[in-house]
């Protein structure tokens, strides 16, 4: 399994697709890691705007600061 891009505690910067609804583009703070299913990773987040918690993939994810960046190491 593929080490995660993110960490919990980190927060990272959602763009939105054209099938995300309501989903507000913006930063959102890692909760928790979600298991891989097909491939793809996704975490639980919460948005900084309004609070709500939601699962959101790590393709449309990206780190918001370089302090967090694991390429930066």
């Amino acid at each position: 399994m593929a080490e995660a891009k993110f960490l919990v505690g980190q927060t990272v910067t959602f763009t939105r697709g054209q099938a995300d609804g309501n989903i507000p583009a913006g930063e959102f703070t890692i909760l928790r890691v979600m298991p891989s299913e097909g491939g793809q990773r996704s975490y639980r987040v919460r948005g900084a705007r309004d609070g709500q918690e939601r699962v959101l993939p790590e393709d449309q994810l990206e780190a918001a600061g370089s302090v967090w960046s694991k390429t930066k190491r």
